[in-house]
């Protein structure tokens, strides 16, 4: 397969995960603030953080803060901006995916610049960030059914789980560090309601309690989301999933690497798997977490330099070409919760 193509599969998947994570938080978000009372710098500057979005005022309301993640097409991580995206680089790969899977997304590319998908968003907020939701997940099971599980599909799940990762890390980072309650609420019912904020934001609050009934929320969620081995959007999980794509893309046994993009993966894995929530806690969880998803950012940058900047090798013709074919709106692959994150991917 060549660089372009695989690069266009790479963002195709990561985009659409990126757009079902935005609607995911927005609507968690917009339900805790209809249930608790929460003070105005901790409502919706969260989201943007969560997005890398340092430059709107912090006390930008709720409805404006929607519209950006929503709507905004200059903002790369906007829910608009995100399913054009991945619509652009399905558009040049045409021959690879499969024609329902084109069908299906082109439908939601038109639907979200319709008048119904306005109306919607103004009349249900919650049913239009549910159907962004479906959209992704819709398009998973497509793909799943009916494209060839070869390198394609490699390189849409190697996007797919690099992006979920990132988004369970900084979703968790960003959450706790902000949120971080003082010692007289701790137990109290507004924090309880942001640690399972932080699990519905990861689809997370039903696998959590059907694996851990009874279990105290705080440091219970964060081992969770980090390190459960079965659970699909844990950091874990999916840096596993991660490393099984980069592996089966090259055909090498698993351990054994032969590209920075398998060694970065292969020693953050095998980090986590000897490492256990309470190593975190020591160090300190915010600090524990962006370790993590700088490392993350790193492993983006490999991926980039094994497989899809090519330009040493070509003649300068060949790399101008090369250059002009990139994806269409392939911003940074990940979006920093603070300045410690500013390394894209």
């Amino acid at each position: 397969m060549i660089s372009r193509v695989a690069e266009h599969c790479f963002w195709m998947s990561r985009y659409l995960e990126r757009a079902e994570n935005t609607a995911r938080v927005l609507e968690v978000n917009q339900t805790l603030l209809l249930d608790f009372p929460v003070p105005l710098e901790q409502q919706w500057q969260p989201l943007l953080i969560i997005s890398g979005i340092h430059d709107m005022p912090k006390d930008a309301d709720g409805e404006t803060v929607q519209h950006h993640l929503t709507w905004e097409i200059s903002n790369p991580a906007s829910i608009a901006s995100s399913i054009a995206a991945a619509r652009e680089n399905a558009r040049n790969i045409r021959e690879v995916i499969s024609g329902e899977s084109w069908e299906r997304l082109n439908y939601y590319y038109l639907w979200i610049q319709s008048s119904q998908a306005r109306s919607l968003y103004h009349d249900d907020r919650s049913a239009f960030y549910s159907q962004i939701k479906r959209i992704n997940q819709l398009m998973t099971g497509i793909s799943e059914g009916t494209m060839s599980h070869g390198e394609a599909w490699d390189f849409f799940q190697l996007g797919k789980y690099l992006e979920r990762a990132c988004q369970t890390a900084r979703i968790l980072d960003v959450k706790y560090h902000i949120l971080l309650p003082t010692v007289d609420q701790v137990g109290t019912p507004i924090d309880n309601a942001h640690w399972v904020a932080i699990l519905m934001s990861c689809s997370g609050y039903e696998p959590f309690h059907k694996q851990r009934p009874g279990a105290d929320p705080g440091i219970a969620v964060s081992d969770f989301l980090i390190f459960d081995s079965i659970f699909p959007r844990s950091v874990r999980f999916c840096l596993g999933k991660c490393r099984a794509a980069a592996y089966s893309i090259s055909g090498r046994p698993i351990g054994r690497p032969g590209n920075a993009a398998e060694r970065a993966l292969d020693n953050l894995v095998d980090w986590l798997n000897l490492t256990r929530i309470d190593d975190f806690v020591e160090a300190g969880l915010h600090e524990a977490l962006t370790n993590v998803i700088d490392r993350i950012h790193g492993i983006g940058e490999a991926i980039h330099r094994t497989y899809f900047d090519q330009r040493d090798s070509l003649t300068p013709h060949e790399a101008a070409e090369a250059r002009s074919q990139k994806p269409v709106l392939a911003a940074p692959a990940s979006f920093s919760p603070d300045a410690s994150h500013q390394t894209s991917s």
